[in-house]
């Protein structure tokens, strides 16, 4: 193996490519499919978060993305069908967002070969070896964020039309 092959940037972008490849072949067309990673991502938050208000800052707090990368994503989300904005009527500038019926139903599809997905991710691992993965590359996290916010770099900028 080549030595820029061990780097675990190297290595982290190569799983990445490999997982959204294998999601990206695995899930069957339909009209109302995420455009993005980061329109399934939310998609995937809300399913999770039915019983509960979900807003536009929840949003921005668990992607970590700018207000302006939240507002153009949802918009997006919503013109394609895949969420609905409701305006509280107490304070009609904040909106929850909720997954429409179609995108749920769509989403429920994409569970399972995300479950799938895990499975596959883990196998071999023990449940205490997949623990300290996930505790290790959140650390690995907070210092990208860390170095990030040091350095003033910006968030790349996903388009959120795909």
């Amino acid at each position: 193996m080549e030595e820029h092959q061990k780097r675990l940037g190297f290595t982290l972008r190569v799983i990445q490519n490999k997982i959204k490849a294998i999601v990206c072949s695995s899930i069957p067309p339909s009209a109302k499919r995420p455009q993005s990673q980061l329109q399934g991502g939310i998609l995937d938050y809300l399913y999770h978060h039915q019983e509960q208000p979900v807003y536009q800052r929840d949003i921005e707090k668990e992607f970590r993305i700018s207000g302006a990368t939240a507002t153009n994503t949802l918009q997006v989300m919503e013109r394609n069908g895949l969420i609905v904005r409701k305006a509280l009527d107490k304070d009609a500038r904040l909106k929850r967002i909720l997954i429409t019926e179609e995108a749920l139903q769509g989403h429920r599809r994409v569970e399972e070969q995300m479950d799938g997905m895990e499975r596959r991710l883990t196998q071999g691992l023990s449940p205490e070896e997949t623990a300290e993965l996930h505790r290790m590359l959140d650390i690995v996290l907070d210092n990208l964020e860390e170095w990030q916010q040091e350095t003033g770099a910006g968030e790349p900028e996903e388009r959120p039309d795909g």
